[in-house]
């Protein structure tokens, strides 16, 4: 199948993420997948060339750019397109239907705009996607659920070196309880909730390490957040990594997945957070909450209430070791059953082939 994958945005966040994991999984599966982005320069640019994936550059705007992706699926006899991100949406909507090419879209953010109606699928990442597609007019048959997938055995099987440098570095041992917060540090992301967490455990007299991995580690939120920490009297417990590629290794040496942001239509950190066998935390009515509801793999985070009675239970459940270590098992065993990167590309695959591409 030749499918032509598009995205609006050429940095690194969760959408680019999902995206190119798509590409990846589509690529080794054997079909012939082309990537086009904005410019010439950026985070998808380089992966996807790092995949050996054809990538064509493009500004995603005006009558040239749409002539241009018109004539490139025409020319290249594309059986479906698949888009990703809001101008991304629009160009490839028009491109298919002035070609007769179907198109699907992923809806990768809890909000919706007017060419969803027009596509002839859109996946959603989480359950909480689909009223708010409805409300826009998208026909329900048009709407399908797709979760991404991760490499479980990146998470699974971490390089065990890197694991012990990282343990050396964060002085896990010392730590009676550990946090890991993956996410780009900007407000929605509610990094202030996990301080607010981990200052609840040390007052409760546990030795907590929070770890937060992600950028920037600069600016004005970053310098609230430290503010904040050295008002809770936690700043020897708070440790920033920045953006890294160690993620597996740094979850290895991790009690707890946290992820309290607002707007989030999942959160593939806390599908990653269960393949390394942590138990999650995320905010009651967030796409990352029906992980929690469905699977039952670990707890939410209710604004109205605090995090007092959070850390009652993440504590409790921490200091019970046989309990701890049954539910990191079921961690481990859903995310390998349900969020394997093979098992998206079937379902990929599937969506594509309910719109009639070869």
């Amino acid at each position: 199948m030749k499918i032509l994958q598009m995205i609006s945005k050429n940095d690194r966040y969760g959408a680019q993420r999902i995206f190119l994991d798509q590409v990846d999984i589509l690529h080794r599966m054997g079909h012939e997948v082309t990537v086009a982005c904005r410019g010439s320069e950026g985070f998808v640019t380089d992966s996807a060339r790092s995949i050996g994936v054809p990538y064509v550059g493009t500004s995603m705007k005006g009558f040239s750019a749409l002539f241009f992706l018109r004539n490139f699926v025409k020319k290249n006899n594309i059986d479906v397109i698949h888009t990703t991100l809001d101008r991304a949406d629009h160009m490839g909507l028009v491109a298919g239907r002035t070609t007769g090419v179907p198109v699907v879209s992923t809806n990768m953010v809890p909000r919706a705009h007017f060419s969803f109606r027009f596509m002839d699928r859109v996946a959603v990442l989480a359950e909480k996607q689909r009223p708010i597609l409805l409300s826009r007019g998208v026909a329900p048959e048009k709407i399908v659920l797709i979760r991404p997938g991760i490499d479980v055995r990146r998470f699974a099987q971490p390089d065990p070196i890197r694991r012990n440098a990282w343990q050396k570095t964060l002085r896990t041992n010392e730590r009676s309880i550990i946090f890991c917060h993956i996410s780009s540090v900007i407000p929605r992301k509610a990094h202030e909730v996990s301080l607010e967490i981990t200052a609840e455990c040390k007052k409760r007299g546990e030795r907590p390490l929070l770890i937060i991995i992600g950028d920037p580690v600069t600016g004005a939120f970053y310098d609230m957040l430290r503010a904040k920490a050295e008002s809770f009297g936690i700043t020897g417990n708070v440790h920033f990594t920045g953006w890294t590629a160690e993620v597996p290794e740094i979850l290895a040496n991790s009690h707890f997945t946290i992820l309290p942001s607002e707007n989030e239509a999942l959160g593939v950190v806390l599908m990653e957070g269960m393949a390394a066998g942590t138990p999650i935390v995320a905010r009651a009515g967030e796409g990352g909450a029906e992980l929690i509801d469905e699977y039952g793999t670990g707890f939410l985070y209710r604004p109205e209430a605090g995090v007092s009675g959070l850390v009652d239970q993440l504590i409790a459940l921490r200091h019970d070791e046989p309990r701890f270590s049954a539910l990191s098992e079921k961690c481990r065993k859903i995310a390998a059953e349900a969020f394997s990167i093979e098992r998206f590309g079937e379902k990929l695959l599937e969506l594509y082939q309910s719109v009639g591409a070869r």
